[in-house]
């Protein structure tokens, strides 16, 4: 079917106007509203006067009393069987129920109502007319189908309509599947308010008041030839008929005045409901949002309906959309009114049969977007809209025409705009699948927003949507200079600034980061409510609040004023977009601040940007010692700490030295030890300092500075604690943790003996130990050379014998003591230290001793040398016994070093370690040849070999001279042994 349509389809020529109203721009100029011929054959002699469609079932009203039945789901070609009944009467008006099924016929002359059922492939007529009651002079206006609250099991069985009569009565008619229907009169007291007007009824329309989900809030709309009514009250949708009778019982008894009404001059003409739902039934939880318009003799009335507040919609909100009647056929009386409408979202195409013309007019400003003269197809009948199938359909006398929208939202937006409605302008500038083109309508309706605003003198409105806009920055920025008050443009600044993008706009961000900083420190200077006459120092404050009266400036109000700027700056500041910003220009930001003297400020800004050596700077001069402790306090900066300890420890002492050790972990004591000295110099009697000494000293601290520190406080204020420091250290000099010179001085300066002993000895000055432990006491120097050996030990002990003998009044019993102690010290040694008129009785015991001991140690020595005699014996038969014997290995072909000769030529020859080899006879000669040779030596040699040679000697003898010559000549090798090194100085020539 969709093929086949598509071969009919075609584009209505279209007629727009060139004023500012008009929707489509030049870029955008296709045409909104397509219509295309659906392919149905009729007679040529059959003229279509009127058609109703509802689920795809189109019911034509074909000459004068036929209606036939044609449906886009049954047929598969133009040659489809459709059916068609005829009346008796000419037809009047027709009204098919949503689901295509019943169809309520009226008749011109009889005024008779019919039924006609509609099912698949047929239509049937009831022949029977529909009685009303005993009303027999029942002229049916109007019919509303009001399904919209029966429950969807009821649907399939069930439909209620009520039918408006001329004269003004109601009723209510339920169809039912078995041809059956139930009619009941539900509301009468219009009629004598009609009758009284001489009105009559024209139209109703009955709906749900917000949502498909809400079926029990119902409101109806009556109209007439004169006004329309409003009527809304709650139904019971479990009643098994007759649901409106409750809801008209509450007007039974209304008069006039009671009801609910506005007038309208309508006139003697045809008139025409439509309705338009922007809400699609699969949404019916959602508020449902639709638009009505009634065709009246003064224009269409038009109102969208607020599920919100329904009654105000029709009472309040809705309006008169001129029909744009051309002027020269309205001169000559030619002009009607449509005969029909059709609503869209945003337009109303009108039919004009007497110019054969369609217009489409904006319902946003009510201004005609559309004229098509072209109707080839026929005089145009009249417009319906399937509501179930959302489909828009219109006939002439002989086609059917299908209508397609095609982006009918493209320049909603701008009508909007114009009108100044941004907020919808905004909802409706979406391009789905153009985000770029969307920025870009967003940003046109922003400058004309922003326009709005600033004519009407709403400046800081109008800055923030100027930052959004593709206004200019230097127009903007110019216009809000000129302007005394200077949050406007703060306010755009700030907006502008949100607008930038970190990453790119760095350079934007800077400049508009400092702008508003200057701003906002000129404003708080000028509502600063502390600030006295600069120019006058002599005013008072009282003069001060005199003049603000005088100006008719609240202090009150202006210090909530300050307050309030003064917390705007300080947000604007911790803005994370800014952030960097004012971390790379801090010093600019500083100038600024200190410029206008702002300190509280630039205090809260060294402390955002994490400053905080400035901000305990800025503590510090305005002598707030605590507040720059407190910002110490949390950091784990340690330079910090060393910096500013010896300032803030003479203000606060306990306070900074308990943050010493709160913050141990991340401080280094010995950088302290300039704020420890300014505590000692402040508080000369104060003990906090080495209370942090000994808390460094239990957490394991090994400076050694610190520990010398702790030494010279325990010298001033616990002096008992020195000992014990000093033990508990090793006395290994590498290993203490103190410098033990430094120790030895301050103990010497302050006459600690005992400690300074201990210190001589960890220095092993123990001569000096012994002195200064003479002067305590003999047991303390007996200690201190408890571990030395040697004569070392033996001269201290000897120190020690003298200060007794001497120095405590030759007391010979500590004498006696000092040689048992000792057993490097004999008698004899201490003797001569005693006067000599001291008698010798009283070291008889010990000479005896003494000398028992000598004899003792003399037949030691005897004894070792006779063993060693021994020994010297044995090793001199050793050397004998080995000395001719020699174990080496030599092969045939070695050589004599000397001569180069085969060694085995000779029957003599020496062998050494080295590897060298030598002919006896050659090993001489060269010895001789030595000049470092003595002219003995050398004679000895020809002695020995003259002897050998003679052969007179004796055998033992011959050995004896042979092993004289081998000592002389083969002692050492004589080319690398010493005789070599004796002779370097040698000519080679001479040597060989």
């Amino acid at each position: 079917m969709d093929d086949l349509v598509a071969q009919f389809e075609y584009q209505a020529q279209q007629t727009f106007r060139s004023d500012d109203a008009n929707l489509s721009s030049v870029a955008d100029n296709e045409p909104i509203f397509f219509k295309s011929k659906l392919p149905w054959i009729f007679n040529p002699n059959t003229e279509i006067r009127h058609m109703v469609v509802s689920n795809n079932v189109f019911i034509l009203h074909l000459n004068d009393k036929t209606l036939q039945r044609r449906c886009l789901d049954e047929q598969s070609n133009d040659s489809y069987p459709f059916q068609e009944i005829h009346l008796l009467d000419s037809i009047q008006n027709m009204f098919l129920d949503p689901y295509g099924r019943y169809l309520v016929v009226s008749t011109k002359k009889t005024k008779e109502i019919f039924l006609a059922i509609s099912s698949q492939s047929s239509l049937k007529l009831i022949k029977k007319p529909i009685k009303f009651g005993q009303n027999k002079n029942f002229i049916l206006a109007s019919l509303t189908w009001c399904n919209r609250f029966l429950r969807s099991e009821e649907i399939d069985n069930k439909i209620v309509a009520l039918a408006a009569g001329t004269d003004g009565t109601i009723y209510e008619i339920a169809f039912l599947r078995e041809q059956e229907l139930y009619i009941t009169e539900v509301y009468r007291s219009l009629v004598p308010i009609m009758d009284e007007k001489k009105d009559c009824v024209t139209g109703i329309y009955c709906d749900v008041k917000s949502s498909y989900d809400d079926n029990t809030n119902i409101f109806i709309v009556i109209t007439t030839q004169i006004a329309l009514y409003y009527y809304e009250n709650q139904i019971d949708p479990t009643r098994k008929q007759d649901y409106f009778l409750p809801f008209f019982n509450l007007y039974k008894d209304y008069t006039l005045s009671d009801l609910k009404y506005r007038v309208y001059p309508v006139g003697n003409v045809h008139t025409e409901i439509q309705l338009f739902y922007r809400t699609k039934r699969s949404t019916s939880s959602q508020l449902l949002y639709r638009q009505f318009a009634w065709i009246t003799g003064a224009g269409l009335l038009y109102t969208e309906i607020d599920p919100t507040n329904v009654q105000k919609s029709f009472l309040e909100k809705s309006h008169i959309i001129n029909y744009q009647f051309d002027q020269r056929l309205l001169v000559q009386d030619k002009e009607r009114p449509p005969s029909s409408v059709a609503l869209t979202e945003f337009h109303c195409l009108m039919m004009f049969p007497t110019e054969n013309q369609i217009r489409a007019i904006c319902t946003v400003n009510g201004q005609i977007v559309m004229v098509d003269g072209s109707m080839a197809s026929g005089a145009p009948v009249c417009y319906c809209r399937d509501h179930i199938k959302d489909q828009l359909w219109a006939c002439t006398d002989q086609n059917v025409l299908r209508y397609t929208i095609k982006d009918e939202r493209r320049d909603v937006w701008r009508v909007f705009m114009k009108k100044n409605d941004f907020q919808k302008a905004f909802e409706h500038c979406v391009v789905a699948d153009d985000p770029i083109e969307t920025a870009r309508r967003q940003r046109s309706i922003e400058s004309k927003h922003a326009d709005h605003l600033y004519n009407e003198n709403k400046m800081v409105p109008s800055a923030t949507v100027y930052a959004a806009s593709d206004t200019s920055f230097e127009d903007v920025t110019l216009k809000f200079l000129t302007l005394k008050n200077k949050e406007p443009l703060r306010t755009y600044l700030l907006a502008v600034l949100n607008n930038q993008k970190p990453l790119t706009d760095s350079t934007q961000i800077t400049i508009l980061t400092l702008w508003l900083i200057d701003l906002f420190l000129n404003e708080l200077d000028e509502l600063r409510p502390s600030k006295i006459n600069l120019n006058d120092p002599t005013e008072t404050v009282d003069e001060y609040f005199a003049r603000f009266n005088k100006n008719s400036i609240s202090p009150s109000a202006t210090s909530d004023s300050f307050e309030s700027l003064r917390k705007s700056f300080q947000y604007f500041l911790h803005q994370q977009k800014i952030e960097q910003c004012l971390i790379d220009h801090r010093s600019a930001v500083y100038d600024l601040l200190t410029s206008h003297g702002d300190l509280d400020d630039l205090i809260l800004f060294a402390e955002h940007v994490k400053d905080y050596e400035r901000v305990i700077l800025l503590y510090l001069e305005r002598e707030e010692y605590d507040k720059a402790l407190n910002t110490l306090k949390p950091l784990d900066d340690a330079v910090l700490y060393y910096k500013y300890s010896p300032i803030l420890v003479e203000k606060l002492p306990d306070d900074v030295i308990q943050a010493w050790k709160t913050k141990y972990k991340n401080l280094l004591p010995n950088k302290l030890l300039p704020a420890m000295i300014a505590y000692s110099r402040a508080f000369p009697k104060g003990k906090l300092i080495l209370d942090f000494l000994t808390h460094c000293l239990h957490v394991g601290c090994d400076d050694k500075s610190i520990h010398n520190y702790l030494l010279s406080e325990y010298v001033k204020f616990d002096r008992s604690k020195i000992m014990p420091y000093l033990r508990n250290q090793k006395e290994d000099i590498e290993m203490i943790l103190y410098d033990p010179r430094y120790a030895l001085r301050l103990c010497i300066d302050n006459d600690l003996k005992e400690e300074s002993v201990f210190l001589y000895k960890i220095l092993n000055l123990h001569e000096e130990a012994v002195d200064m432990a003479l002067q305590v006491n003999v047991r303390l120097a007996k200690e201190c050379v408890e571990n030395i050996e040697g004569e070392r030990c033996k001269k201290l002990w000897l120190k020690i014998a003298r200060h007794v003998i001497t120095q405590e009044g030759s007391d010979l019993d500590q004498a006696m003591e000092i040689l048992r102690d000792c057993e490097l010290l004999k008698v004899e040694d201490i003797l001569p230290l005693f006067p000599d008129f001291q008698t010798i009785d009283h070291f008889q015991k010990p000479i005896i001793k003494s000398l028992e001991k000598y004899n003792d140690r003399l037949e030691e020595l005897r004894q070792e040398m006779d063993q060693a005699s021994k020994s010297i014996d044995n090793i001199r038969e050793d050397l004998t016994r080995y000395r001719t014997r020699c174990v080496a290995t030599i092969d045939s072909d070695y050589k004599c070093s000397l001569c180069e000769q085969l060694l085995m030529l000779q029957t003599q020859f020496y062998i050494f370690s080295c590897q060298h080899y030598f002919h006896a006879d050659c090993l001489i000669a060269y010895i001789k040849r030595l000049k470092q040779l003595d002219k003995a030596r050398i004679d000895k040699i020809q002695l020995y070999q003259s002897k050998l040679a003679s052969g007179l000697t004796k055998q033992e003898e011959i050995s004896e001279l042979q092993q004289e010559l081998d000592d002389l000549v083969a002692k050492e090798c004589a080319i690398c042994g010493e005789p070599a090194i004796d002779n370097i100085d040698q000519p080679l020539d001479l040597l060989l």
